[in-house]
């Protein structure tokens, strides 16, 4: 559906509406939209590797035009994720439970403790690592939201039986999120806040909806 479509679609249901409202009939989706709600049900579980953690979608990036997507996964212990460097999007990650350490090559950027999170701005390599006596969850905010794309053909691969490295980082190329990127010489300034102080730092659709995924 293209911009012009969805305008027309989304006047139209504000004149249905309002007359809804006159007539004292149950408000219509524009009424809905007024307050931020949970976004349309497009979630999935992801395997981005063969016998891998899956990667649970939270907030389709399509779900809200395309402002950003939200994701989550589990660590085990000693766990680690894809290292990687994404050239066009912010990265928010999150430590839903128990503690995260986020690394930028051999060097530690954060350590996040639960309901903290850290904010990685375009071209920070870095890896994620389950840290203390317990297995983690982990939430990722990317914005924008295209690249969600790239982990759906990277689980696509896995499903149909054509997973193979260097298919997973062409994907990711093209999607200009390079694997294994090396690190600067100098170390990489990170801040860590609680999830909830960085909300305001996202598209304001994304942190609406990670607010009743993540904080309610």
């Amino acid at each position: 559906m293209d911009q012009q479509t969805s305008n027309q679609i989304i006047r139209l249901q504000a004149v249905q509406d309002l007359k809804r409202k006159q007539a004292g009939a149950t408000p219509g989706l524009f009424a809905l939209l007024a307050e931020p709600r949970l976004a349309p049900a497009m979630q999935a579980m992801l395997f981005l590797v063969p016998n891998g953690y899956p990667v649970t979608i939270d907030v389709a990036q399509a779900s809200i035009g395309g402002a950003g997507t939200a994701m989550h996964f589990s660590l085990p212990l000693n766990g680690h994720n894809l290292p990687l460097m994404h050239q066009r999007e912010s990265k928010l990650l999150v430590a839903l439970e128990g503690e995260v350490e986020v690394r930028s090559g051999a060097r530690r950027i954060a350590l996040l403790r639960q309901g903290q999170a850290v904010l990685l701005k375009p071209g920070t390599a870095h890896r994620v690592h389950q840290h203390g006596a317990q297995e983690v969850k982990v939430g990722v905010a990317l914005w924008p939201g295209k690249v969600e794309q790239a982990f759906r053909d990277m689980a696509a691969r896995v499903v149909d039986g054509r997973y193979s490295r260097e298919e997973m980082v062409r994907i990711l190329a093209a999607y200009d999120v390079v694997w294994h990127a090396p690190t600067e010489g100098e170390g990489v300034a990170a801040e860590v806040k609680s999830l909830e102080a960085w909300l305001m730092a996202l598209p304001a659709e994304l942190a609406a909806q990670i607010r009743l995924r993540w904080l309610s």
